[in-house]
């Protein structure tokens, strides 16, 4: 009978062992499921807040936008003064001679008419009223136009060479 019973407890233990096997693993399949749905509401919830924050944002961004229209308007502002700034700047850094300064102004005057040209804007360059000896005495009218203004001033020119 000792036969017997061996092999009865050893049915026994595999079968306490299998049954013991079996419960561990569901177990463990349901805390791995009870994991696994709690990562899935943590990324869940993550791309909710996330989506949120974005749509947020775009329904707001409208009235963060700055209004530039001002500036778009006032474009022969812009050109004008830098025009005028440029011919102060052309006069006085010019060298050594009054027909140095005579070609730059000249050359300034068609680089700034064709600039304007190209933007739909009429630049009235006129150095006549210059004087070219030494020393270099006059004043230069810029007028520019467009479509809806017209801009002019006149630049006093007093230079003299050595």
């Amino acid at each position: 009978m000792p036969s017997s019973s061996k092999p009865r407890s050893g049915f026994k233990l595999k079968f306490k062992s299998r049954f013991g096997l079996k419960f561990k693993s569901k177990l463990k399949r349901q805390k791995s499921k009870f994991k696994n749905r709690k990562a899935q509401f943590f990324i869940l919830s993550a791309l909710v807040i996330v989506g949120m924050l974005y749509f947020i944002s775009r329904w707001s961004d409208p009235y963060s936008i700055i209004d530039t229209s001002a500036v778009a308007s006032s474009e022969e502002t812009f050109v004008f003064n830098n025009i005028v700034a440029k011919a102060e700047e052309v006069v006085k850094s010019t060298g050594n001679s009054s027909e140095e300064l005579r070609y730059n102004l000249e050359e300034y005057k068609y680089f700034a008419e064709d600039y304007c040209l190209g933007r739909n804007m009429h630049l009235d360059f006129d150095i006549s009223h210059v004087s070219f000896g030494n020393p270099v005495t006059g004043f230069i009218d810029v007028t520019l136009s467009s479509s809806s203004r017209t801009i002019s001033r006149r630049i006093d020119v007093s230079r003299s060479f050595p």
